[in-house]
Formats: C-alpha cells, sequence, structure tokens
C-alpha cells in the first residue's frame, strides 16, 4: 500500500521523516551528549552519574582516493534497491527496525496553514523535534510529521491517520480548536495527546498541555508578592479574552490563598487614549482610600499588557500621583520583551516566565543547527518528544499513570508536571526589571519537591 493511500494527510515533512529514517536517538538523561536538558520522569528510576560524556567523533578529514592502475577495470558496483515502507499489523515499522522496541509518536502541526506566521511556528517546531529525536542516546523514537492545516477538519484527520498508523503518543496539535478536534478522534483508542494550546479549557480526557498558559503565570506572580507582604491587589488591563482570563485568573487566585483584589478597571483597545480614565479612575480611587483609612487600597496592582502598550499604561499610574510609586507592578508573560526593560515606569516590575538558564543551551545549539533562532514555541515541541518518549515506554494501559505521575518532567523549558484534568503545572521564574535588562530575583523550581510533592 502506498503512504500517499494510507495517510491521505501525510506532509511533505512526514515524508522526509519516514523515508529519511528519522528514528532519532535519545535517552531519558538530565543533559544530552550536546548538553541540553532531555526531560526526564520518574518512570526512568532516578538519574545517576551525571551527564554523559559526548562520543568522540571520528576524523572529518576524508582520505584521498587511491588511483587504479591502468590496468584495472572499474567494476560496476550493484545497486541495492531501495526497500518499500512496511505498515504492520501493529503500526508504521520501517524495514531496519523491524523486530525492535521503539515508541512511534506523531507530530501534528500547522504546515499549511493560511497565516504565514502559523506556517513559519510549525516549520521551527518541526525543526527542534527533529533535534530531539537526534539528540536521543538510543534511536527509539520513530517520529511521523501530518499537517493539521491549522484547522479542526484538519486536525481530526491527521490524528486518525496518525492512530491507524499506529502511534503510541500524539504531540500537538497548536490550536485550540484543532487540539478539541484531536481529542474527541484519539479517545476511542486511548491515545494520549500532548497539545501545544494555551487554552485551559481543552485540557482532559487524554489531553495533556504542554504550553505556559497565563493562569500558570498568575499564580506564581500571586504567590511570590503575597510572600513579600502583599495582601490586597488591583488589576488595570484591556477588555479582552485574554484580559478577562487574566483576570479571571487573578481573583481565584487571590481567593484561594485568602487574599483580597480590591480593586480592577478596564479599557476597551490598546491606545493610551482609552487608558487614561480608567488609569485615573484607580489612581483617585486609591488616593481616597489612603487619605480616609491612612492606608493604602492595594499593595501589587496587576497590568496584563505588553509591549507598546504596556509601555503607555505604566506610566499613567506615576503620573495621576507619585504615591503610585510605592505599589508593587506585577505583570505576566507579555512582559518578557526586551522594551520592557527600557520603560521607567516599570523598573521594579516583577513577572513570572520560563527559566531561561534551562533553554539557553537550546537556543545556542537550534542556531548553529539551523542558522537562525528559535521560535518561543519551538522549544515546547522539543521537550514533547521527550516526554511523549517516557509515557509511551511501559505498558500502555498505564500511559495516563505515567502522564500525570506527579514527580514530573524536567526539559529545555524547566520543570512541568501535567494535573489530572490536564493543565500544565510549570515551574517559573520571577523576573525583576532593571534598567535595560530583566533578572531573575526567584529561580525556577526544577523538580516537584520544590513545588510541596
Amino acid at each position: 500500500m502506498k503512504l500517499s493511500q494510507k495517510f491521505p494527510r501525510f506532509s511533505v515533512y512526514a515524508t522526509s521523516f519516514v523515508f529519511g529514517a528519522t528514528l532519532l536517538s535519545g535517552c531519558a538523561t538530565t543533559q544530552n551528549p550536546n548538553g541540553r536538558p532531555v526531560a526526564t520522569g520518574p518512570v526512568q528510576g532516578p538519574v545517576t552519574g551525571g551527564p554523559k560524556a559526548p562520543t568522540p567523533k571520528p576524523d572529518p578529514k576524508t582520505p584521498a582516493p587511491k588511483t587504479p592502475k591502468p590496468t584495472d577495470t572499474p567494476k560496476p558496483q550493484p545497486t541495492a534497491p531501495v526497500p518499500p515502507q512496511v505498515v504492520t499489523r501493529d503500526g508504521l515499522t520501517p524495514p531496519h527496525m523491524a523486530g525492535r522496541n521503539f515508541k512511534r509518536v506523531a507530530l501534528l502541526l500547522p504546515f499549511s496553514a493560511k497565516s504565514p506566521r502559523l506556517r513559519e511556528e510549525a516549520g521551527a517546531m518541526l525543526k527542534a523535534a527533529e533535534m530531539a529525536v537526534f539528540d536521543r542516546e538510543k534511536a527509539d523514537v520513530l517520529m511521523i510529521a501530518l499537517d493539521t492545516a491549522g484547522t479542526a477538519k484538519g486536525a481530526k484527520a491527521a490524528t486518525k491517520a496518525a492512530i491507524d498508523s499506529g502511534v503510541d503518543v500524539v504531540l500537538g496539535p497548536l490550536l485550540a480548536g484543532s487540539v478539541k478536534a484531536s481529542g474527541g478522534a484519539a479517545r476511542r483508542s486511548k491515545t494520549p495527546i500532548i497539545a501545544f494550546s494555551t487554552d485551559q479549557s481543552v485540557a482532559g480526557n487524554g489531553v495533556y498541555l504542554l504550553s505556559f498558559p497565563p493562569e500558570a503565570e498568575v499564580d506564581r506572580i500571586i504567590d511570590y508578592a503575597a510572600a513579600q507582604g502583599a495582601r490586597n491587589f488591583a488589576i488595570l488591563g484591556p477588555d479582552s479574552a485574554y484580559g478577562r482570563r487574566v483576570n479571571a485568573a487573578y481573583q481565584r487566585a487571590a481567593q484561594v490563598r485568602g487574599l483580597t483584589v480590591t480593586a480592577g478597571e478596564s479599557y476597551k483597545g490598546d491606545d493610551i487614549s482609552v487608558m487614561q480614565a480608567p488609569a485615573r479612575k484607580l489612581v483617585d480611587g486609591y488616593m481616597a482610600h489612603l487619605q480616609a483609612m491612612d492606608a493604602p487600597l492595594f499593595d501589587a496592582i496587576m497590568m496584563p499588557e505588553g509591549g507598546t502598550a504596556l509601555r503607555s499604561l505604566a506610566p499613567l499610574l506615576t503620573y495621576y500621583s507619585s504615591d503610585m510609586a510605592n505599589v508593587i507592578k506585577l505583570g505576566t508573560g507579555r512582559w518578557n520583551r526586551e522594551g520592557t526593560a527600557l520603560e521607567p515606569a516599570l523598573r521594579g516590575g516583577i513577572f513570572a516566565g520560563p527559566d531561561k538558564e534551562a533553554r539557553a543551551q537550546f537556543e545556542a545549539d537550534y542556531k548553529i543547527t539551523y542558522g537562525f533562532d528559535a521560535t518561543r514555541l519551538s522549544s515546547l515541541a522539543y521537550d514533547a518528544v521527550n516526554i511523549g518518549a517516557l509515557i509511551a515506554t511501559g505498558d500502555p494501559r498505564l500511559r495516563t499513570t505515567r502522564a500525570i505521575d506527579p514527580m514530573g518532567f524536567y526539559g529545555v523549558d524547566g520543570f512541568v508536571r501535567f494535573r489530572p484534568d490536564g493543565t500544565p503545572h510549570r515551574g517559573l521564574a520571577v523576573y525583576e526589571v532593571k534598567p535595560g535588562r530583566m533578572d531573575v530575583i526567584a529561580p525556577a523550581p526544577k523538580e516537584a519537591s520544590e513545588l510541596g510533592f
């Protein structure tokens, strides 16, 4: 049977993977031969002995070919026929892997999406996944890349094709609608899905989100602010899908910790003209409470903005009252941009984000390998390959148990564990904005015990 018949949505990427025998190597150690953290989990047992030394590479010099004698007649070399790909009852199996114990994973991404940005991101994530497979010390992973086209219909078809090929774990898709469609298609076969969406509503029932949802950032930054003595909180942000989502997480996080959100204002749009009145109202309320009660209305204020909008919003607070300089400024991952550190009004502000130290080697190796910088999401694909391989190892009936093990995993994006509802519990660092830079003031947890598990 031809592959095009078996996999109607098989992308050009998938063809290079299968026919190019990208059965990439690796095992679950804390570092691979290149020094990058490889996702590890408790199913492999404790790691001992530290990183393994890299295997010495052969001399790259190629010896000069021998010059044949005049009397020698070169004999034609027989051309070995290329064996066709073999599809067994248990799943897609390349001939050279027949009889071996390996894991099949499918990578579902929007390679042919209408959006150029999505296509670019999908290509970058595929490259990172290739690195992960090749970085493994054992050739124990067969990865199949399938195109979702960025649609729910495409994701459903790609998921069915992946399951028909016998994959152990599905990696992706990227968009929330696609994840929802894939989850429905995979549920009957009980094939786990490690998806990349930040929309926590699509998690659960076998779908695990390997992403950085704003809810995780809110939890981390409120924990840190409370540890510094903050008890009353405020929020000033956009009346947008993202802003409402952060606001809901903020209110919930404060409530479960016995804290109080005492003030909040919002605006529609991202221009300074729509920010002025809400900011003024919030500051006036703060000052009135300070004068009447001789105590601040709030100790910290969340501003879930980024880029130009954040640099327009932040100065308004101290513009209307210099007393606002005493209030702790809080942010989300949208603060994690170079321009943030250039705004004086944000100095001393704090936000939660991924562990840059863990990611640094990955970014360096990615650029050396491909000649350009990794995208923000490409590291998710790298970790997904290794986490997927761990989940696929062993009794298929225990995949869910391995996925939600509270000890979690540690990879190039730091620590993560999946809750039973499929949402991620991330080990995030806390950063403080300094003049021209952002410094880590609370390092990211590297293992479950640091989070109380």
